[in-house]
C-alpha cells in the first residue's frame, strides 16, 4: 500500500482531505481514497462521472480513479453543510510518496507534508546533517556551495560521499576503489549506503535539466539511455547523440524498458522526484542492481543554487574541476545582472488549467527567485500562505489571484507548461478578469516560450532577458513573446 501527500486549493480551506491519500490498482486503474475531515459531503465529481459518499454518518469518503500524477487533480465536491447543497471546485496537487500512513493533516496550513518534510522543508540542509566515518576515517574536506541547499558532497580521501537531502546517501567509489564499510559518526553503527562505482559510463538520464549541465561539463558520453525522445529535447547536442545512436531511448520514468536497460549495461540512473508517484519503477531499478539517485534541484530557492548541482555531476563523472570553473563563470555572468537596483515592478508568472484555476509558482521557488533576482517583485504574495518546500507550484481560484495580481505591471503567461497564446485576447478569453488587469490595459503581457527548463546553464541569458522585460525594454528575445 502507498500514500501520497498533498496539497489542496478551493473552498474556503474550514474543510479539506487528509493527507496522505492512501493510493491502490484494481484491474489496471489506480484510486485514490480522498477521506474529507467533514461529514457533510454527500458526492465527488471526478472526470465527468459522480461518485457517492462510501462513508455516510462518518467522515466522508470517495474512492476514485487517477489517470495522472503529472498534473494537478481538479474535482467538483458536493456539500450539505450549507442552508442548500453547494457545488464547490476543488484542486489536489500531488507530493511524495510514501509506504507509511501514519501522518495526516491538521489543517489547510499542512497540506502536503509527509515524513520527508516533518523536520525541515523538503530538499533543504537540515541545521545537523548525519556524519559518517569511512573506514573509520573522518571526512578530509568538503567541496564548497554558495548557494545550493538540496545536498552536500563530503570528501574521504578518494571518496565522496553524497547526501541529497530529503532522498538518500551515496557513497561515490573511485575506479579501482575497493568498498568500504560505512558506520554512524555518532553511534558507531554500521549504515547501509548507495555504493556507485566509477566510472558511471552507461546512464540512464530521466531529469531532463541534468542532461545540459553534464553537457556542459563535457561528459555526455557517460549517457547511454535517456527517458526524453530525440525530438523532445531543446538541447541540441543531447537530440543529435540520439540521432547517431550514441544515447538510446529507454522509456519514460514511469515505463522503462527494463530489458533494454539490462542489456545495455546500465550502471546508474538519475531520475527526478516524479519517481515518487511510481515508486516501483525505482523499486524494480534498485531490483535489477542499478543505482537510482533521485535529484531535487528544482527545489533549490535560488536559481544560482540550482546551477550549482553541476558540482555533484562534475564528482559522479569525475569532472570537478571543470564543473567548478563553469559555476564560477556563471555566477559572475548573473553577477552582473542581479547588481543593478530593484525597479519595483509587480510580476506575475503563471498559467490557466483546464478547469479555470490559476497555476503559479510559491514564492520560495527558483522562478520565483529568477524575477527577483531580475529586478522585479514576484506576486501573488498571497502564495507564502501555503507551505513551503516539495512542489513549487500550487492553484489558486481566480478571484484570489485577481485579488492579489490585478495592478501587476507585468503579466507572464507560462506557455511551456499549457500552451502558447496568441494574443492578449486570448488571455482575456480564458477568463474576462483579466481584462481589468493593468498589464493588459499597458499592453505589458508576455508568453514564456522557450523551453528554459531543459537549459539551467542559461540562467544568465534568461535574467538578462527577464531584466530587460521587466525595464520595458522591447527586443528579439529567446524566452519571451510579447502579446498583442
Amino acid at each position: 500500500m502507498h500514500y501520497v501527500a498533498i496539497t489542496m486549493e478551493g473552498g474556503s480551506g474550514k474543510a479539506y482531505i487528509e493527507s496522505p491519500v492512501e493510493i491502490s490498482e484494481r484491474d489496471g486503474v489506480t484510486y485514490a481514497k480522498l477521506v474529507w475531515n467533514s461529514e457533510n459531503y454527500d458526492y465527488v465529481i471526478v472526470y465527468g462521472e459522480k461518485y457517492l459518499n462510501e462513508n455516510p454518518g462518518g467522515r466522508s469518503t470517495f474512492t476514485v480513479p487517477v489517470k495522472s500524477f503529472d498534473e494537478p487533480f481538479d474535482f467538483i465536491g458536493d456539500t450539505v453543510a450549507m442552508s442548500k447543497p453547494h457545488e464547490i471546485e476543488y484542486t489536489i496537487t500531488w507530493g511524495a510518496v510514501t509506504d507509511k500512513g501514519d501522518f495526516k493533516q491538521e489543517g489547510a496550513s499542512d497540506a502536503g507534508k509527509d515524513d520527508k518534510t516533518q523536520n525541515s522543508a523538503f530538499g533543504r540542509r537540515p541545521e545537523e546533517p548525519r556524519g559518517f566515518l569511512v573506514d573509520g576515517q573522518r571526512p578530509s574536506g568538503k567541496i564548497s556551495l554558495s548557494y545550493a541547499e538540496g545536498f552536500d558532497i563530503i570528501k574521504y580521501g578518494d571518496y565522496r560521499l553524497i547526501s541529497i537531502y530529503g532522498a538518500d546517501d551515496y557513497l561515490l567509489v573511485p575506479e579501482g576503489g575497493r568498498i568500504p564499510e560505512i558506520r554512524d559518526e555518532k553511534t558507531g553503527e554500521k549504515v547501509d549506503i548507495t555504493m556507485l562505482q566509477q566510472p558511471l559510463d552507461n546512464t540512464y538520464l530521466v531529469s531532463t535539466s541534468v542532461m545540459d549541465l553534464v553537457r556542459q561539463i563535457g561528459a555526455l558520453d557517460y549517457i547511454r539511455l535517456s527517458g526524453t525522445k530525440a525530438e523532445d529535447w531543446s538541447v541540441k547536442e543531447a537530440a543529435d547523440l540520439m540521432q547517431d545512436g550514441k544515447i538510446v531511448y529507454a522509456g519514460k520514468y514511469r515505463t522503462p524498458d527494463y530489458e533494454l536497460i539490462l542489456s545495455e549495461g546500465c550502471d546508474f540512473a538519475i531520475e527526478n522526484t516524479m519517481i515518487y508517484h511510481d515508486p516501483e519503477v525505482k523499486e524494480k531499478l534498485e531490483e535489477l542492481g542499478i543505482p537510482v539517485m533521485v535529484e531535487t534541484s528544482s527545489y533549490e530557492k535560488d536559481p544560482r543554487g540550482r546551477i550549482e548541482w553541476i558540482k555533484l555531476y562534475g564528482a559522479l563523472y569525475g569532472k570537478e574541476s571543470e564543473a567548478e570553473d563553469y559555476f564560477n563563470k556563471s555566477e559572475k555572468e548573473i553577477t552582473s545582472v542581479i547588481e543593478k537596483d530593484k525597479t519595483g515592478r509587480q510580476v506575475a508568472f503563471f498559467s490557466v488549467t483546464a478547469s479555470g484555476l490559476i497555476n503559479v509558482r510559491k514564492p520560495d521557488d527558483y522562478v520565483a527567485g529568477l524575477i527577483e533576482l531580475a529586478g522585479g517583485n514576484y506576486v501573488p504574495a498571497a502564495a507564502g500562505t501555503v507551505e513551503n518546500g516539495g512542489s513549487g507550484t500550487m492553484n489558486m481560484q481566480m478571484e484570489d489571484f485577481y485579488a492579489a495580481t490585478y495592478d501587476a505591471e507585468i503579466l507572464i503567461y507560462n506557455s511551456t507548461i499549457r500552451g502558447e497564446l496568441e494574443s492578449v485576447a486570448d488571455l482575456v478569453g480564458k477568463n474576462e478578469l483579466f481584462s481589468d488587469y493593468k498589464a493588459v490595459k499597458e499592453q505589458n503581457v508576455y508568453c514564456m516560450t522557450g523551453d528554459f527548463f531543459q537549459h539551467p546553464t542559461d540562467t544568465a541569458e534568461y535574467l538578462s532577458e527577464l531584466r530587460s522585460l521587466i525595464e520595458g525594454q522591447d527586443g528579439n528575445y529567446t524566452y519571451f513573446e510579447k502579446l498583442k
